[in-house]
């Protein structure tokens, strides 16, 4: 045992790695090497059935979600946040997850052995030549990298398997079917805060499966005080298909416009239709106030005695990707502008309230609050009144659906209303998208190029030696 740690400590005891990082989220996956500033393979969150002809119809309805979805069995959208709740809460179908780090090991030659060169040197004829240096590691046939996988990070699951289970099965597909010579498995919202150099922050993670605020003192997660919502980038992309076809306007996702005898499956319908409303909300047109200049609900308000006038207003349209053109000038179309609002909104749209509140999952963590609430809730379940200070000091904002203009200044100037004066509200928001929506995956290439980091990564010999029950107290959950 002792000879094993020791040969261990020398194989990762430098600054340098090499390690391999892989974030999948509910809407897209991200893999990259340890130490760059980006990860370099971006796919999406589902899996296709190549065993299927491409020139079958059916090809195109053919994918699987990796992590868990919405449930929803038709093509229409889903207007209820609630249903959101149980979306990217763990994995779904192992072998998609499987399929997209084999995926990403073929695409950036993680399991070559000679991809390594050495610096220019002179050469005979005058020119300069590079020499290729094989690995050190992975001799035996392994993963020469060490693999971190980030894990969702969301404390309560709708029902098994429990998060201790997800990273047994994890550990021993990376460990079994992978072949990895070592591993590490965090959550996402800890390497979001590493990402932005804080130990202690509140993490409000704005996704497409909803909004997550988790409170980390210490690098670690306050797992009572964490709060979720599913208001996220899909529901928002629903809200706005629903009010597409109460204009009568039928939008229609591009390979129908290529193919119009297609019949695809549910999920794949669902899944095309999410990318062009996507587009929609995140057109030019769209933007949010710096602070509440307009009280009225988008789409709910449409009655308001609210006077426009549309005479004096330059038109502006929107195109679908069948051209079909979205007035915006009028009463509806100024509401397809303010869509970022909704996440402030206690009202939802197109859903009653007996619909809000018929909800079969019951837990302290679930809400379906706005999302300056759901920071308050979460500040208030936090104990300690020293670290709910530090944490209202330190609010870090990421996520791919926190890229709407406004919005960190929007949110502190909404918790500056429920808040209390003792404590004063700063929002933390990266200028530049990457950082912003591949915080966790930056956060992963920040600790693993830390000399500090080497000393925790659960090797091939460990595993073999004390089992996969050895994750359950060597990663963090």
């Amino acid at each position: 045992c002792c000879l094993t740690a020791i040969a261990y400590i020398i194989m990762y005891c430098g600054d340098e790695t090499g390690a391999f990082i892989g974030d999948i989220g509910s809407h897209g996956c991200r893999f990259g090497y340890g130490g760059e500033d980006n990860p370099k393979y971006v796919v999406p969150s589902y899996t296709q059935n190549h065993a299927i002809p491409s020139s079958s119809l059916e090809f195109r309805g053919d994918v699987t979600p990796i992590y868990r979805m919405a449930a929803s069995y038709n093509k229409k959208p889903l207007v209820n946040p609630n249903a959101y709740l149980q979306q990217g809460d763990c994995v779904e179908n192992w072998d998609a997850y499987e399929d997209v780090w084999r995926a990403s090991f073929s695409v950036m030659h993680v399991n070559a052995k000679y991809k390594h060169t050495t610096g220019a040197t002179a050469g005979a004829a005058g020119g300069t030549t590079s020499e290729t240096i094989k690995s050190k590691y992975g001799g035996d046939g392994s993963c020469p990298h060490p693999i971190l996988a980030v894990d969702s990070g969301i404390t309560f699951i709708m029902d098994q398997p429990s998060t201790q289970n997800q990273h047994l099965k994890m550990t021993e597909l990376f460990m079994e079917s992978l072949n990895a010579s070592s591993l590490f498995i965090a959550p996402a919202p800890m390497l979001a805060a590493f990402s932005h150099g804080r130990q202690t922050c509140m993490v409000v993670d704005i996704g497409a499966a909803g909004c997550r605020v988790t409170p980390v003192v210490d690098g670690l997660l306050l797992k009572n005080a964490q709060r979720r919502s599913g208001r996220g980038g899909d529901w928002l992309g629903n809200i706005t298909w629903h009010a597409l076809l109460d204009q009568d306007i039928t939008p229609k996702p591009r390979f129908l416009l290529r193919n119009s005898k297609a019949k695809p499956k549910v999920p794949f319908y669902r899944w095309a239709m999410q990318e062009g409303m996507y587009e929609f909300r995140s057109s030019d047109h769209t933007h949010l106030d710096k602070w509440r200049m307009d009280t009225t609900t988008p789409f709910v308000d449409n009655d308001a005695d609210v006077q426009m006038t549309e005479s004096s207003m330059e038109p502006c349209t929107y195109q679908l990707p069948d051209g079909t053109l979205v007035d915006l000038t009028s009463r509806v179309g100024k509401d397809f502008t303010r869509l970022p609002d909704l996440l402030f909104s206690d009202q939802v749209p197109f859903c009653d309230s007996e619909e809000l509140q018929a909800t079969e999952y019951s837990s302290p963590t679930l809400s379906n609050s706005p999302l300056h609430k759901l920071v308050h809730e979460s500040l208030t379940a936090a104990g300690d009144a020293d670290a709910r200070k530090e944490l209202c000091g330190n609010i870090v904002l990421c996520g791919g659906s926190s890229l709407f203009e406004n919005l960190e200044q929007r949110l502190s100037y909404e918790l500056g209303m429920i808040v209390p004066g003792t404590y004063k509200c700063r929002v933390l928001a990266s200028r530049t998208s990457v950082e912003r929506s591949c915080a966790s995956w930056l956060g992963g290439s920040i600790v693993t190029s830390l000399g500090s980091f080497q000393q925790l990564w659960l090797s091939k010999q460990e595993y073999e030696e004390y089992g996969p029950n050895l994750c359950l107290q060597r990663f963090p959950s």
